[in-house]
C-alpha cells in the first residue's frame, strides 16, 4: 500500500494492516489453524485486514475530492465580494 503524504489515518491503517497480516499469516501457517479457534482468529483477522483496506479507500476517494474542489470556492481576501457572480 502506498500512502498519501500528510495522512496520518491511512498511514494509521496501513500499519494496523500489516500487523494483521503477520498474525494471520502465523495462524494460517501454525498447526492450530485447522482448528475452531484458529479458523475464528484467521477469520476475524481476515474481517479486519478487509475493513482496513475499506477505510483507506473511502479515505482516499475523500481526499481526492477535497483536491478537486474549486478554490474559486473561498474569497480571494476575508471579506472581499465577487461582483461577477
Amino acid at each position: 500500500m502506498t500512502s498519501v503524504a500528510g495522512s496520518s489515518p491511512v498511514a494509521s491503517l496501513e500499519g494496523r494492516i500489516r500487523q494483521d497480516q503477520v498474525q494471520l499469516n502465523d495462524w494460517t501457517t501454525c498447526v492450530s489453524a485447522r482448528t475452531p479457534k484458529g479458523q475464528a482468529a484467521i477469520q476475524k483477522l481476515s474481517g479486519e485486514i478487509s475493513a482496513a483496506k475499506a477505510q483507506i479507500a473511502q479515505a482516499l476517494q475523500t481526499q481526492a475530492r477535497a483536491a478537486q474542489a474549486p478554490a474559486a470556492a473561498a474569497p480571494a481576501r476575508p471579506g472581499s465580494l465577487d461582483v461577477w457572480a
